[in-house]
Formats: structure tokens, C-alpha cells, sequence
């Protein structure tokens, strides 16, 4: 099965995704430091918070604006900076994003595990079920961690709350991947014992 072409592709593509997921991630880091020593660059640039809840669920983007002490109890008119950014609510949101990466990479390394496993006809193996089940806690922890983001700033607040149904849905495959495997794994090991 060494020379499957559709295998030896999602392999190629799966190593490629890395390496673009880890220049990405050099990238915002790279653009987080930078922020942070230069912070006058990006002060007057605004922060607008979107939504994309997938193909089935809701999202709510919610902001409030309170009133300025400082300046005579007067509304800010653009309150949603990046220089009027709280800096724990920057850091929050940024070591948010490097673990979802990270996540991320290791999806996509236990997805290239599974299909070199598949590509040596290593298919049921209890290394295989252990790696979806590994797959689907990841997008469980990815679901959580993206369902809910604060941006707090020195004179107001922006939230979203999505929930989405598409990521159930691949929890939901790579559970049921994992008890097929592990199933196969019993298969061939009965059938292993009767020859």
C-alpha cells in the first residue's frame, strides 16, 4: 500500500499544514513582541471582534462602553484601541491562540500517525484508537477555548459567545473512528488466534 497516491498526498498536505501552522505561529509571535516594544505603531488601530459560527449554531458579540472619569465623565469615542487594550487581556488572547495551535499541530500529527500506520498496513492498532480518542479531546478543548472571548480595554468591554454544531461533529467521528479501530484490533486479533 506503499504506492497509494490519494495516502501519500493527505500525508504531503498534513506535513505542509504543519509547517504553515508553525510559520503562523513564529508570525504572531513575532507580531506580539513587536506590538509590545513598539506599542505607538498599532495604538490608533481598532479592534473589531467577528464572528463565524460554521455551518449550524449562533454567536453573540456583545461591547459596552462606560463613561470616563478622567476626562469629565465624557464617553470615549473610540474605545475599542489596541493602545487603550488592557495588556492582561492581550496576553490572555495570545497565549489563547499559541494553544490552539498547538493544538492544532498535534491533531495534525496524530492524523499523519494514523495514515503512515495505514500507508505500513499498521491500520487496527490500539495506537490508532488511543490517537482518535487524543483527537477528539483536542477539538473538544479548541470548541471550548474558542466559544468564548473578552477583549477588556480602559474604557469598555468586547465579548463574543459562539457555539457552533460543526465541531460536535468531528468530535463525534473521531470518537466512533476510535471504537472502529479498536474493533479491528480485536478483529485481527481473534482471526490472528484461529490461524
Amino acid at each position: 500500500m506503499t504506492k497509494n497516491t490519494l495516502l501519500n498526498t493527505a500525508i504531503w498536505v498534513t506535513r505542509l499544514l504543519k509547517i504553515i501552522l508553525i510559520i503562523a505561529t513564529i508570525g504572531i509571535t513575532s507580531l506580539f513582541i513587536y506590538a509590545q516594544i513598539d506599542k505607538d505603531t498599532f495604538a490608533d488601530q481598532e479592534i473589531v471582534l467577528k464572528v463565524n459560527p460554521g455551518i449550524i449554531g449562533f454567536s453573540t458579540i456583545g461591547s459596552s462602553v462606560w463613561k470616563d472619569d478622567t476626562k469629565g465623565g465624557n464617553y470615549d469615542l473610540k474605545p475599542y484601541t489596541f493602545g487603550k487594550l488592557k495588556t492582561v487581556s492581550l496576553y490572555i488572547n495570545y497565549f489563547k491562540v499559541i494553544f490552539i495551535a498547538l493544538l492544532i499541530f498535534l491533531i495534525l500529527r496524530a492524523f499523519e500517525t494514523i495514515m503512515l500506520s495505514v500507508k505500513t498496513l499498521h491500520t487496527f492498532s490500539s495506537r490508532n484508537a488511543k490517537l482518535f480518542r487524543k483527537i477528539g479531546v483536542y477539538i473538544i478543548v479548541i470548541t471550548i477555548l474558542i466559544s468564548y472571548t473578552v477583549f477588556r480595554f480602559e474604557s469598555g468591554v468586547q465579548t463574543v459567545s459562539q457555539i457552533s454544531l460543526t465541531p460536535i461533529v468531528y468530535i463525534l467521528l473521531s470518537f466512533i473512528m476510535a471504537e472502529i479501530f479498536k474493533e479491528g484490533e480485536n478483529l485481527r486479533a481473534e482471526n490472528d488466534l484461529t490461524i
